[in-house]
């Protein structure tokens, strides 16, 4: 007769059913204090205190902070990236195009709190530790199409013919991430309650669309001659 065989888990070593979650534990710790205190302050003790983990348990996902970081861009900031741009697509009107992104933007921020902080502290500023990886995962081609819109449109003098069509894209990340970076601080400063994402997307649309409407044309007027 055939004995069944159970499976025993190496000392140390986190159970199967556990894996996924412990893992996800220490990657939404890692994001949170990374926000907060930025990538080169945050030790591995750290984050394992926020995830109420051990310090061994961080090391058995994660060998190094090069892993961790690998991890952090990999599983939560790329496939923020590409849900904002592959809807992108070459037969949409610039100022659609332009919403579109903006409210994708701000529909991931509202499922990631932590990443405008981020964002400006480790992709935008000089010497981001995530500046490099996130790179790798730009969708050149897509905003090329968003660059061509705007440029097609200034052809149509339907845009601005002062904007820079190469800059468009910097502005609407700009605006959205130093928005929603600063909200608590604007928020508290000025007494007010924090808008919702329909009235951040309203207002940093807004802002953008009215950069993109021509300027209308001078005329001169002409003065009523003296009798």
């Amino acid at each position: 007769m055939r004995t069944s065989r159970k499976s025993v888990a190496s000392p140390g070593r986190p159970a199967a059913s556990l894996e996924r979650d412990a893992r996800d534990l220490l990657l939404a710790a890692a994001m949170e204090l990374f926000a907060k205190h930025g990538v080169a302050a945050t030790t591995f003790a750290m984050i394992a205190k926020r995830a109420e983990l051990t310090p061994a348990m961080l090391h058995y996902y994660f060998t190094n902070r090069e892993q961790l970081l690998d991890a952090v861009v990999e599983e939560r900031l790329a496939p923020l990236i590409a849900s904002v741009w592959s809807p992108v697509e070459p037969s949409t009107a610039p100022a659609e195009l332009i919403r579109g992104l903006v409210e994708r933007i701000l529909i991931g921020i509202e499922r990631m709190p932590w990443v405008p902080s981020t964002w400006m502290r480790e992709v935008l500023n000089e010497g981001g530790l995530l500046r490099s990886r996130m790179l790798r995962h730009l969708p050149f081609e897509k905003v090329k199409i968003l660059v061509e819109a705007v440029a097609r449109g200034q052809v149509s003098q339907t845009i601005n013919p002062d904007l820079d069509p190469g800059l468009i894209v910097f502005s609407i990340i700009g605006l959205v991430m130093l928005h929603m970076a600063t909200v608590s601080f604007w928020t508290e400063i000025f007494a007010r309650k924090s808008p919702n994402r329909d009235l951040m997307c309203r207002h940093i649309t807004g802002l953008l669309l009215h950069g993109l409407q021509p300027a209308p044309p001078v005329q001169s007027r002409k003065r009523p001659r003296r009798k």
